[in-house]
């Protein structure tokens, strides 16, 4: 009965001096809760940002100067710490171009704690002068972050099928393409009289290089053998496609002709959670991208990057995926890889060709792809991919930047190869004429286990010495009073 006492003195000395300290309820040396999960996480996607600018005879038709629109754009944020704890948008489009701007004016969005899922109509095309659009639904989701420990968190998809802006008559076309059609017809040229001796500097060039080959193979005086002839064909056909091509270019751009076309634009954004671990993935993809009828044509170009943060050490680990693809010049003339290097149009044929042929041969590709780059004016910027991880887990970052191609002909600036000048320059020297900054990604997560710990209640603050404390320490005398005569009476009972 003695340790009832001791106690009760214990807890009136406690309340009177306010050092009674806040604890966990449970057993006895359980170990406290292990702390509460905080998480954040972002995707940003955007599959094309294009930039025209136009000479004043195509303004015209247009009925503007400057072509500048954002295509298919995605964003998604979750956060367990603030606000918003869910959010995620798709953008078919976004600009300042008459008419295009607000036919791309769509969007859809979700957010915790209001409409969570969310999409657009179904498939829609809109042909209006000068533009022509497949749009695809849009679509947006949220799901709550804190109590979703495996699914889907935020998720955004925008899509077009296709997109062509142009479509303008010969008559305007022939502002624009005039100069780049000059260009390739002077390195084309003409045969002259019963030599047919080619005139032009692409078109001369092509044919030393086949007469070189024709004497490897035709005019040999012994056989050649099976790996020289399939290199000579080879070779053959390299030079033969790029005079084709060409050819063909000009053929397209004295007909009316888009400015520039593009398939298959989409943007993807996704945050996902898996137990403790956060995931953010963005993805942006563009198919058959084409400039001025083929003068420049792109098959496919990707981008994703991908940023995964468990909060534990070990557990972030981010990846890019940057763009690495192929570009065809004058339809197929030349075929180029475009990397972090830029455009590399290859002008070796191989070494199986006799050495006497391969100096011919490659001087005749090296004189198509000059011409086809003084005529087009390429210029690559490749995105780079970069990431950044926290070796306790905590952090995770991922990001591609956007790669910028710029087709600007110097012919639309009065300057021909060779710095001739031309009478009439189409576009001031500040303006390009297209810049395209295509499938730029970027996703970021934050978490991380943040501890419980015991909270210490604070001592009543002291009032001022005028006797203001003096129903407390009398209570915890009665308290201290009480227990010593309950004690008296039970030790005099025993």
């Amino acid at each position: 009965m003695s340790v009832q006492g001791r106690v009760g003195r214990l807890t009136a000395l406690a309340i009177a001096t306010g050092t009674l300290v806040a604890a966990g309820s449970g057993v006895a040396g359980a170990s406290a809760p292990a702390g509460t999960r905080q998480m954040t996480a972002s995707g940003v996607g955007s599959a094309l940002h294009l930039t025209i600018n136009l000479p004043d005879a195509v303004a015209q038709v247009l009925g503007t100067s400057t072509i500048e629109q954002y295509i298919s754009l995605t964003d998604g944020k979750i956060s367990t710490v603030g606000l918003p704890s869910a959010e995620t948008t798709a953008i078919l489009g976004k600009g300042t171009t008459p008419v295009l701007s607000d036919l791309l004016n769509q969007s859809t969005k979700a957010a915790l704690g209001g409409k969570t899922d969310d999409s657009s109509v179904s498939p829609l095309n809109i042909e209006q002068p000068g533009f022509k659009v497949q749009l695809l639904p849009l679509s947006s989701k949220v799901a709550n972050p804190a109590t979703t420990l495996n699914g889907t968190l935020a998720n955004s998809s925008s899509a077009i099928a296709h997109i062509s802006i142009g479509g303008l008559p010969m008559a305007q076309l022939t502002n624009l393409t005039a100069p780049v059609q000059s260009v390739l017809n002077t390195a084309l040229g003409t045969a002259s009289g019963t030599t047919a001796q080619a005139t032009g500097t692409v078109t001369g060039a092509v044919n030393t290089a086949l007469t070189a080959l024709n004497g490897v193979t035709s005019n040999a005086s012994a056989p050649v053998s099976d790996a020289v002839q399939s290199q000579v064909d080879s070779a053959v056909a390299t030079l033969n496609g790029a005079v084709n091509g060409l050819t063909s270019t000009l053929t397209a751009l004295q007909a009316d002709t888009d400015l520039v076309s593009l398939d298959a634009v989409t943007s993807d954004q996704l945050i996902t959670r898996k137990g403790d671990a956060v995931t953010s993935t963005v993805s942006n993809t563009i198919k058959n991208l084409s400039v001025l009828n083929g003068l420049v044509k792109v098959s496919a170009i990707t981008s994703e990057a991908t940023a995964t943060a468990g909060g534990a050490p070990g557990t972030a680990v981010a990846t890019t995926n940057a763009p690495v693809f192929k570009v065809d010049i004058a339809n197929g003339a030349l075929t180029a890889l475009l990397d972090q290097n830029g455009l590399n149009v290859g002008g070796t044929v191989g070494s199986a060709l006799p050495a006497e042929v391969q100096g011919a041969v490659n001087t005749a590709l090296d004189t198509v792809n000059s011409t086809l780059n003084a005529a087009a004016g390429i210029n690559v910027e490749i995105g780079q991919g970069a990431t950044k991880t926290a070796p306790d887990g905590t952090s995770a970052i991922a990001k591609v930047a956007a790669t910028r191609i710029t087709v600007d002909p110097p012919a639309l600036h009065g300057m021909l190869p060779g710095g001739v000048a031309l009478p009439v320059a189409l576009l001031a020297a500040d303006k390009k004429f297209l810049t395209l900054e295509l499938v730029s990604a970027e996703a970021v997560v934050a978490n991380q286990l943040v501890p419980v710990t015991p909270v210490q209640l604070a001592a009543p603050e002291a009032l001022p010495r005028t006797g203001g404390n003096l129903p407390l320490a009398l209570l915890a005398t009665v308290f201290v009073g009480a227990a010593l005569v309950v004690r008296r009476r039970r030790t005099a009972e025993i």
